[in-house]
């Protein structure tokens, strides 16, 4: 439920809650400008954007609970040691360059805060603020390697199975896709790790936001987010195996970026596609009852 702010509270918490914002920003305006510059300029990050813009909505949406103060003793002394170990993180991550560590930092510094200036129920009102903040901290690069050459073996071996039985000539060998006299590689891209994730932030949020009154709704668009993320992909990866089969390598790679769009368009579509559906079939299954 979202509460509505009283302009008195409202006024009331600026004194309060202006340094810790201006704070923040001096402590992570340059974490986020390094992220931006190593992870935010490929296309493995380029969700990074996205997801942080839909986190200050998020903030937004949800600014009435940091008004309804409730501080308790036991509140600050958990908020103040969330902060303290947040701050070593920060600490460790800045001075190493590990930026898994230097924007984790934050899942424990902003808490831990808000349980300070808030107290434990305004904290507890904001819990999936705090978790989708997992979403803007980079991949592991050890985790990335990990995900990537299965990922790449699945959609090389699924499309080249579901050619070859339509009759293309088409074999595999890895990662590496031979169909007619081409040869194409499945590059990091092309794994769907970077649709998967900003499928998966997206997905989440809007279930957190539409909140529909069917548990078992809610659960199948969640166990949605992955199948429908790889499924775009194949159709990603087959289009452009298609594309250099019939029109040739330039055509492939002249349909290479714009595919991309076209992956994240059919992803979301068929995301919401489902849940339109799945709310027309209870709607159906309601009346009948």
């Amino acid at each position: 439920m979202i509460l509505p702010v009283p302009v008195p509270a409202a006024r009331a918490a600026v004194p309060a809650w202006l340094p810790v914002v201006l704070g923040l920003f001096v402590l992570y305006v340059p974490t986020y400008r390094d992220i931006a510059a190593i992870f935010w300029t490929n296309e493995q990050g380029a969700h990074g954007p996205v997801v942080l813009a839909m986190w200050f909505w998020l903030v937004w949406r949800h600014r009435a609970a940091l008004t309804h103060e409730h501080r308790t003793p036991g509140a600050a002394m958990l908020g103040w040691s969330a902060i303290a170990l947040g701050a070593v993180l920060y600490a460790l991550g800045r001075s190493q360059q590990l930026f898994q560590l230097e924007a984790g930092s934050q899942l424990l510094i902003l808490p831990g805060i808000t349980l300070v200036l808030a107290g434990a129920a305004a904290t507890r009102r904001l819990w999936f603020v705090w978790v989708f903040l997992l979403f803007t901290v980079p991949l592991p690069g050890s985790l990335v390697d990990a995900l990537l050459v299965p990922m790449k073996e699945l959609v090389s071996a699924t499309v080249t199975q579901m050619l070859f039985v339509v009759g293309l000539p088409i074999a595999r060998d890895g990662v590496v896709i031979y169909v007619g006299h081409y040869q194409l590689f499945i590059a990091d891209a092309c794994s769907g790790l970077n649709g998967l994730v900003a499928l998966t932030a997206v997905g989440v949020l809007y279930v957190y936001v539409a909140r529909h009154k069917a548990a078992s709704l809610n659960l199948l668009l969640i166990a949605a987010i992955v199948p429908v993320a790889m499924a775009a992909n194949w159709a990603r990866v087959t289009a452009l195996v298609l594309a250099t089969y019939y029109g040739g390598d330039a055509l492939g790679q002249q349909l290479h970026d714009y595919v991309n769009y076209v992956e994240i368009v059919l992803a979301f579509g068929a995301f919401f596609l489902l849940d339109h559906v799945a709310r027309f079939g209870l709607r159906l299954a309601e009346r009948r009852q």
